[in-house]
């Protein structure tokens, strides 16, 4: 047989601790990509609400949606 291919697949020169840490790594990349994707969702969904809005009331739904947006980032900052 090869050596290096020895190397490469035989258990006893393969390191666990790494091989779980890229899929610790692989797993959290995925949940964040998932958490990204409701994200833009969400902001789809805000848009599309927005759009039904009449116009002497938009300023208003800015505001309301401008102090939501700083309430949750003081709220993240604190945690």
């Amino acid at each position: 047989m090869n050596p290096l291919y020895d190397q490469m697949f035989n258990p006893q020169y393969v390191n666990h601790d790494y091989l779980y840490q890229l899929r610790q790594r692989e797993q959290h990349a995925l949940e964040q990509r998932q958490e990204i994707a409701k994200a833009v969702k969400a902001l789809h969904d805000y848009c599309a609400a927005a759009r039904k809005i009449t116009p002497e009331y938009q300023q208003e739904a800015f505001y309301a949606c401008a102090a939501a947006v700083l309430q949750e980032m003081n709220t993240n900052r604190t945690n």
